[in-house]
């Protein structure tokens, strides 16, 4: 299966880093940011996985939710 590869653009990614720096979001919230910007990074869905103990499953819907319906659908 070819892996669909995330770029953010700039303001998705400004959105992404503001979730992840500030801590008065839900930890789901800040799991999603955080996984949105590894792949933006290209990095590979296991060391996602591993550092963030997330299943591929998580990071297989993150990315699909952001490439269906956008960040605040994906973050949320």
């Amino acid at each position: 299966m070819k892996r669909i590869n995330v770029t953010l653009s700039g303001g998705d990614r400004q959105t992404v880093d503001t979730v992840r720096s500030h801590g008065y979001h839900r930890a789901r919230e800040t799991n999603r940011a955080h996984i949105l910007a590894a792949l933006d990074d290209h990095l590979p869905d296991a060391q996602i996985g591993a550092v963030l103990g997330v299943s591929r499953k998580v990071i297989w819907r993150t990315r699909s939710a952001y490439e269906e319906y956008g960040l605040a659908y994906a973050l949320h």
